[in-house]
């Protein structure tokens, strides 16, 4: 358990250093953008001088850069993104709104598309050398190298365009009135937010389905030729059990650890979906926020991002070391 101990504080600490290197990078990056929110003060007829002298100095843009730089640090770490630019809301409302709905879409095509992927992976490769095997490969490469927002254009453009089947927004508000002027139970809500969901959940699920069934396919390959297995098989025990009891289960610490970053990198993925399917989570946020040059907001949703990322990371990082007693070496 020392070995354990060391190799937690050694992880702690490199996810505490990166996390300050990229909410430096981050700063680095906003400053050097050409056009500046103080600037549109400067663009509206508006504003009076005096008015434009009063809002720079009440945002901070009168300050110095370090002093900016250590104020951002602090208001980050501290999780205090004062307020929108634009909407003069607290940053946090508008997250905290947003992430829900953000991690609800994402987290369930994640979910969804490694126990559905585990599966088909372990399968396929048991019956590695057939039709089945060589089609789940090529229509899984496919979806894999597939651009996100040209299949969700597709998506739309069939499913909800032309056939009408879905609504071509991803999210229903369950605080709108229903017919009759009452107001929503819960199950109709819960049918609705789901129906308008279903388009971008099934391209997440194929998209995330294709990268993981190639990952367990390959994993299982690497255990089928192992002595145990063989052996497994030598005694007689039933197809299901070797594939699934013996096999599955020591192929999957790749697919194990993959899962859990693929669960903080398909948020950060939501910037492309949820913008395709007029989705109101972190993502349209935060491209809506940068257009608007709403520098709290977009800096407190990539700051989100990456926290989210450093701990998946961190998280698998634990789960390999108490699984893989070597990487603790």
């Amino acid at each position: 358990m020392a070995g354990m101990g060391r190799y937690v504080l050694s992880r702690t600490i490199q996810m505490v250093i990166t996390l300050v290197i990229i909410l430096t990078l981050i700063f680095i990056m906003f400053e050097s953008l050409p056009l500046k929110p103080q600037d549109l003060l400067t663009l509206n007829p508006n504003i009076n001088p005096s008015q434009r002298v009063a809002l720079e100095r009440l945002f901070g843009f009168d300050r110095p850069v370090q002093e900016r730089y250590f104020v951002y640090m602090k208001n980050m770490i501290t999780f205090n993104f004062g307020d929108s630019f634009t909407s003069a809301q607290p940053v946090w409302d508008q997250l905290s709104e947003r992430i829900p709905r953000t991690l609800l879409l994402f987290g369930l095509s994640t979910v969804f598309a490694y126990l559905i992927g585990i599966y088909l992976g372990a399968w396929i490769a048991w019956r590695r050398g057939g039709i089945a095997d060589g089609s789940s490969v090529i229509i899984s490469l496919a979806f894999y190298n597939m651009p996100s927002f040209w299949i969700g254009l597709i998506f739309l453009v069939v499913f909800s365009s032309e056939l009408g089947w879905f609504p071509l927004t991803g999210w229903y508000d369950p605080t709108a009135d229903l017919p009759g002027g009452s107001q929503g139970a819960l199950l109709y809500d819960t049918i609705n937010i789901m129906w308008h969901m279903f388009l971008p959940l099934v391209v997440l699920l194929l998209l995330q389905l294709a990268g993981t069934i190639l990952l367990m396919r390959t994993a299982m390959l690497d255990i089928i030729g192992e002595n145990y297995m063989i052996t497994a098989k030598a005694i007689g025990f039933s197809e299901r059990k070797v594939l699934f009891k013996y096999g599955a289960r020591n192929a999957m610490l790749p697919v194990v650890t993959s899962f859990i970053i693929s669960i903080v990198f398909a948020i950060s993925g939501a910037v492309v979906l949820e913008n395709v399917f007029s989705f109101p989570g972190m993502g349209a946020l935060y491209i809506r926020s940068l257009l608007q040059l709403d520098f709290p907001v977009a800096q407190a949703t990539l700051f989100i991002i990456t926290l989210l990322v450093l701990l998946g990371n961190f998280a698998a990082d634990l789960i390999y070391g108490y699984l893989d007693p070597r990487v603790r070496q």
